[in-house]
This record gives C-alpha cells, structure tokens and sequence, in this order.
C-alpha cells in the first residue's frame, strides 16, 4: 500500500478517465428521448467492450436481476413505462459496471482513487476560485461558462451577486461533489497534517464551498467538523458542535439563500405552512416528493415500484394538484433525493441494502496499523459524507459517479477489515 506511485505521470490515464466520468456532466449532446452526456462517450463504448471480454461480475449479475424482475412486474402492473425503466436500469448497470473494471483494473487501489479525486476536487476549486475573481471584476467569459457548457448557467445570490458552481450544473451539486476534499481539508487544518492537500489548498476548498452559498454544501461542512474533530470523545464533541452552530448561525445571518431555505423548511416541516412564498422552492419540493415517496411505499413497501417509476408515483400523489392547485412540478423524475428515490422505487428492501453498505464500510476508529499512505478513516468518513448528502438532496442514480463513490467505499471497507482478520 506504501509504494504506491501517485504522480500523475504514472498515473495520467486514470486521471483523465476519472475527470470526464465525473465533473463533465454540464455538457449533453441531446435532451430527449433521454439526456446523453458527454462522458457516454467514453463510458459506453469501454463497458460494452469489457462486457465482450470479461462477462458480468457475480455480484452484479445478482443485484442487476433482482433490479430486472421487480422493475419488469411493475411495469406489467403499470406502476411504471418500459421506456423508462429500461433507461434508469441499463444506464445504471453500463454505469456501475464500467467503474467496477475500472477499480479492477487498478488493483482496487482505493487510496489511489481517492488521492486523485480530491486533486480533481481541487482543480474544481480553482476553476471556482476563477469564477469569483472574474465576477469581482465583471470579466462575464470568466466566470459565465454557458457559452461552453449547454447544462450549466449562472445562478445569481449567494454572498457576492453569483453563486460559485464551478463546471458543474448547480451550486448544490458543486458542494456535494466536494464533501469528500472538504472532510480533507477540515481534517488537515484540525489536526494539522496534510493529508493529499496542504493547508493552503484546504482553505481554498472551505472557501469554494461557503461560495457555494448551498445549503447542503454547508451540511457537509458541518458534518467534516463534527466527523473530524472526533465525536466519540466528549471535548471534541463539544467543540464540534460549537463549530457547527457556530456556522449555522453566520450562514442563516449572511446568506440570504440559506435563510430562505431554513425558513421554508420550518413553516413546511413545522407549522405546515403552504403559502407561495414557502413552497416555490427547493424545501418544498423535497416536501413534495417525500410525501410521493411515502404514500407509495405505503402500497409497495418490500419492494418499490421498481427503478425509474418516481415519474409515475409523482403524477399520482403530487400536492401540487391535490392540496394547492399549483401548476408547478420540480424533481419529478429524481425525487431530489437519493433517499426518497430509493424509497419509491426500491422499497424497503433497497433501503436496508444501502444501510447495509453505509454500515459495512464505516470505519469508527483505526486500529495499530501500518497505513500512512492509506488512511482507511479518512477515506471512510469522507464518502460517508458526500453518501448522506446524496441521500438528502442528490436524486440521480448516476451523477457525477455516484456508483464509484459506493464501491470505493464498500472496498474501502472491505480492505480493512481482511487487514484486521
């Protein structure tokens, strides 16, 4: 694990690979019948060849079916359309499958992967650090990429006029994708290491990440406090809740988009509020599609309705027709949550089995290893994050390699543990 080559001579190939597969999802080349990103280019070709050489790993063959027989009965039971069960499943399988060869191929050489997506993560930050200086100094081909990116656009507010997103779509998905260099870099300055990122490039990530002026941007910085100050011994616990409220409280004062996002959520969640002001937002629309989410899994809670079927269950229980006769729908095709999503659509069973995975790759506290090119915590605790911040707020089975964040954190994991046997 030790004398592993990180230099990017060594390792350029990788490099590229993982840049495209993960941060090139603002450009589509057609919106319908289904959006065709630019990374299908080289994700679809390379899985069909390997699919050729190699078969289907058995893991996959077994979870894939399972996904198969309960996506295809609810289509029959029409809960769903073929069309779009075939798009979510086939594209979820090339997706996942593509990333399991590519982690084969490399020996599953997690920290490797893992070194090499925070030194992307940071070159998103420069990028997003560009974005900021050229808004400062009205230089609009600087810090407006929509001339280049056809699924990007500038999103106004935030603490300076915009709302940093470096080359991805939105803000949001900006913070989510960074949670893991921010766990890094929180923890570098905590502990006074550094770990991949030196102090220097860790403030710049904090800083990239409270430009982002996201709500669940600022969830995963709190949750990379509280992780990597230690919770499970008191003092450090207290100080990470400080921290935290600490945060919550500068955030709510001077970000006027979390404001409104807390205040929604309170007159939503806690006074059941539903005036205009309160529910053109984002807080609603979690509101609405958890409240799709549970009215479904209340007729097919084992199983879902199968892969792609939110769409369906969003027309049949939406409140915008029933309670408030709006004539808005947002995130109906990806419930605006991971959670929610797999709770329409897989059920209980789906659920238990990305618990299963949450907790199986969770490591709570190093034992006397020799790991210090592989630091098994970090890598833990830092996919943990982005994980739960794709649970909250992130729909999309696929989006900038949400499978690879799952098997690199499965394996991590699973590395551990056959060390410690």
């Amino acid at each position: 694990m030790n004398n592993l080559d990180y230099s990017f001579r060594a390792n350029i190939s990788l490099v590229l690979i993982l840049f495209i597969a993960l941060f090139s999802s603002s450009y589509i080349f057609f919106r319908y019948p289904f959006e065709f990103y630019f990374h299908y280019l080289l994700i679809v070709p390379i899985s069909l060849i390997l699919l050729f050489k190699n078969g289907i790993p058995k893991f996959l063959f077994i979870l894939f079916s399972y996904l198969a027989i309960i996506g295809l009965i609810n289509v029959l039971l029409v809960n769903n359309s073929l069309f779009n069960f075939v798009k979510v499943f086939g594209g979820l399988l090339v997706i996942s499958y593509f990333f399991y060869f590519l982690l084969f191929h490399y020996d599953f050489k997690i920290s490797l992967f893992f070194y090499w997506y925070c030194k992307l993560c940071l070159i998103l930050c420069f990028i997003g650090l560009f974005q900021f200086f050229s808004f400062i100094f009205n230089f609009k081909f600087g810090y407006d990429f929509s001339f280049l990116l056809n699924k990007w656009r500038v999103i106004e507010g935030g603490l300076i006029g915009i709302r940093v997103n470096s080359i991805l779509a939105e803000p949001s998905q900006l913070g989510i994708v960074l949670s893991p260099a921010v766990y890094v870099s929180v923890s570098n300055l905590v502990s006074k290491e550094n770990y991949i990122l030196n102090k220097f490039q860790s403030l710049i990530v904090i800083f990239i990440v409270i430009l982002t002026a996201s709500t669940i941007a600022y969830a995963g910085l709190l949750f990379s406090i509280l992780l990597s100050t230690k919770t499970f011994r008191i003092r450090y616990l207290l100080i990470g809740i400080l921290l935290s409220f600490g945060l919550f409280f500068i955030s709510y004062k001077y970000v006027n988009e979390f404001k409104l996002r807390v205040d929604a959520a309170k007159a939503l969640w806690i006074d059941n509020n539903f005036e205009i002001k309160y529910t053109n937002n984002s807080s609603f629309v979690l509101y609405n599609n958890l409240n799709v989410a549970i009215k479904n899994l209340s007729k097919y809670p084992l199983f879902g309705t199968g892969l792609g079927s939110h769409e369906y269950a969003f027309k049949k229980y939406t409140l915008t027709k029933s309670l408030l006769n709006y004539n808005f729908e947002f995130n109906v095709k990806d419930g605006n949550s991971l959670f929610i999503r797999l709770c329409t659509e897989t059920g209980l069973f789906g659920l238990f089995f990305i618990f299963y995975i949450i907790y199986y790759g969770f490591i709570y506290q190093r034992n006397n290893i020799d790991d210090s090119d592989y630091r098994f915590e970090i890598i833990s605790h830092s996919l943990l994050i982005i994980i739960l911040l794709s649970l909250l707020r992130q729909g999309n089975y696929m989006l900038n390699g949400l499978p690879l964040i799952f098997l690199l954190y499965y394996y991590n994991g699973r590395t551990y543990k056959t060390l410690n046997e």
